[in-house]
């Protein structure tokens, strides 16, 4: 079984929803220069995503997963997710994509799992559509970002909600987002896309581990994308660091294990980086923390290019057939509780 992670699907009526609110974040008419569409934050005053609008034919998905030998989507909305907007119109829009990724994982439920999004502006709204999509719409895990709405994910505040998906024992996807990342490089969308969410997905990481939020919620498996950011490339500097403080950073952040130790029970997907990349993750997670993911359906050949780059990367690591089917597809099955790969 070969499990895609990392899958992305705007549906039609969520960008109509979002066109009808008129809130922080717009979608711009496609630029004159490339064609390309783009997501427009009003407080950033810059772009802070690609649009794709691939993908939502989903016969055409399903012809290019079945060429492409990828058995399952995991759906989530891409940046901006309900956390983006307030009040009742961050209640609105988390339902009508959540309804939206509902109605085609109930559709085909052994070729799509559905994660929701949650208005998060509000915990108590977000815990009530937790259940709704849980229980109403059978949707299997929680896509969150790498920060909601410029707020760490370490928050207090946030902890009823680990809660509920620690009771549930339901995984968390998290993806980079604005606006950390983008006020901290300042400047336009392409540098914060190209090195900027790497950071934004590494802060948050670090922010679950001191925040204690992995030692708390044990039952709670956190899948970072894009192979976890940049830790596995600072490793040897984070062991340099770390190496003789373990106790000095147990006693200031009331730590129970080692970082280092905690960093590697995160889950990383593959996401459209080369074989190199993938052995440095290896080499710090190990084949048993990750999975495939593809970034589909952005890129050349309606999503497919992307697709194939991440499956010729996963080749070129040399993995013998155990450890190349835990990549493919069997940790991924284990998260999600599908059962053997």
């Amino acid at each position: 079984m070969v499990i895609d992670f990392q899958a992305h699907l705007f549906p039609q009526s969520y960008i109509a929803e979002m066109n009808r609110i008129d809130g922080a974040v717009i979608l711009e008419e496609p630029d004159p220069h490339s064609g390309m569409s783009y997501f427009y934050d009003k407080k950033l005053k810059c772009r802070i995503n690609t649009a794709t609008f691939q993908g939502r034919d989903i016969e055409q998905r399903l012809e290019h997963m079945d060429q492409l030998g990828i058995d399952i989507h995991v759906l989530t909305i891409p940046a901006p997710g309900a956390d983006r907007f307030e009040g009742d119109d961050a209640v609105k829009i988390a339902r009508v994509a959540n309804d939206a990724i509902a109605a085609i994982s109930g559709k085909h439920p052994k070729r799509f799992v559905g994660f929701f999004t949650l208005p998060t502006c509000s915990v108590q709204a977000s815990l009530d559509e937790l259940e709704r999509s849980v229980h109403e719409l059978g949707l299997r895990g929680f896509g969150c970002f790498a920060n909601l709405n410029g707020q760490a994910l370490d928050r207090e505040e946030l902890f009823p909600i680990y809660e509920r998906l620690a009771k549930y024992k339901l995984p968390v996807y998290i993806h980079p987002t604005a606006p950390l990342a983008t006020e901290a490089t300042g400047i336009d969308i392409m540098p914060t896309l190209i090195f900027g969410w790497a950071f934004d997905s590494t802060v948050a990481m670090t922010r679950l581990v001191y925040g204690r939020v992995l030692e708390r919620f044990p039952e709670i498996n956190f899948v970072v994308a894009d192979v976890g950011g940049v830790l596995a490339f600072f490793a040897q500097r984070a062991i340099n660091i770390y190496s003789g403080r373990t106790e000095e950073i147990r006693q200031k952040y009331g730590l129970k294990e080692n970082p280092l130790d905690s960093f590697r029970r995160f889950y990383v997907d593959s996401a459209d980086h080369p074989a190199s990349t993938l052995r440095c993750v290896k080499d710090f997670f190990g084949v048993d923390r990750m999975v495939l993911g593809t970034n589909y359906p952005y890129g050349p050949e309606e999503g497919c290019v992307l697709v194939k780059n991440s499956l010729k990367a996963i080749d070129g690591l040399d993995l013998n057939p155990a450890e190349k089917e835990k990549i493919l597809g069997g940790n991924a099955a284990k998260i999600l509780g599908l059962g053997a790969a």
